[in-house]
């Protein structure tokens, strides 16, 4: 079957970069070299979520923090859909607003965003990512706020990432890891640092991006650039010169033919389908806890 890849490429000065043929991009999967059969930069309808840390460490940011989410928001074009998640502890992962084309009632469930708790990032990022694939556009997208500060998640890293290659969903993440301490120790990373390897893992295997703000100002214009990434982006389908159904895992790379000033970025890889059985990785765990 159809594996569409959903692709930026940027400058060195992290500016998107349009308009470049079909001819001059290259897909390997599993460093075999695969025939492009479709190719587009349509802007098309998304359908994505935004998903909110409310846990206590974010209190004194919540405002600005609901304030560039609505920005993302207002930025939607005819056709998108969104959806709005607080996240909290791990029995606490709420769906505010379901699938949504109304700006209105998006924003409304935003505005009773209240902080308070601990942080389960990666059971957020699951469960968001799995209530995203029943959107209804191929393209899916996450943005997720959060100081990336994990600490009750039943998800392991590794088991996060694969879930959101299942689902296929880019994740982008807007982290604020600058509160933690700095000093892990004489034989440890600090709780800063695991905290920015864990956000640029997530959103780097699913093709997203991560975003730092050194100050809450810096938020809105990234909420403005993580919109015009969504937008420029080209699709690419190919069918795999490896036909079976087994199941196992894919790794994928994109590249452009004779030019190293642009970077390009795409999801990682993928699983196969299975014979008989969903694509997954055998992971059985599944805590579905949303909830209105």
């Amino acid at each position: 079957e159809l594996v569409t890849l959903d692709v930026s490429v940027i400058d060195k000065n992290n500016k998107f970069i349009t308009g470049i043929q079909q001819d001059k991009f290259q897909v390997f999967e599993d460093q075999i070299t695969q025939n492009i059969e479709f190719f587009s930069q349509e802007q098309v309808p998304i359908s994505y979520g935004i998903v909110i840390d409310t846990s206590g460490s974010m209190r004194k940011r919540l405002p600005t923090v609901i304030k560039a989410a609505k920005t993302l928001i207002a930025l939607s074009r005819p056709g998108d859909e969104v959806f709005i998640i607080d996240m909290k502890d791990t029995l606490n992962v709420e769906l505010l607003e379901d699938f949504t084309m109304s700006m209105e009632d998006a924003n409304d469930a935003l505005d009773n965003m209240v902080a308070g708790g601990g942080t389960a990032l990666l059971d957020g990022v699951v469960v968001a990512g799995e209530h995203a694939k029943g959107g209804k556009h191929r393209r899916k997208a996450l943005l997720v706020i959060s100081d990336g500060d994990e600490r009750d998640s039943v998800y392991t890293v590794d088991q996060t990432v694969d879930k959101l290659r299942e689902y296929d969903v880019q994740l982008y993440m807007i982290g604020f890891p600058d509160e933690a301490p700095e000093d892990g120790g004489l034989f440890k990373r600090s709780p800063k640092k695991k905290a920015i390897e864990l956000i640029n893992k997530l959103t780097t295997e699913s093709g997203g991006q991560a975003y730092f703000p050194k100050d809450l100002s810096d938020l809105e214009p990234i909420a403005k650039k993580i919109g015009s990434d969504l937008r420029s982006q080209y699709s690419i389908g190919y069918y795999p010169s490896n036909g079976k159904q087994d199941g196992t895992f894919r790794k994928l790379k994109v590249v452009l033919n004779d030019n190293k000033e642009y970077a390009v970025r795409t999801r990682s890889g993928y699983f196969a389908p299975k014979e008989g059985g969903n694509s997954n990785n055998g992971n059985s765990l599944s805590p579905k806890r949303l909830g209105k």
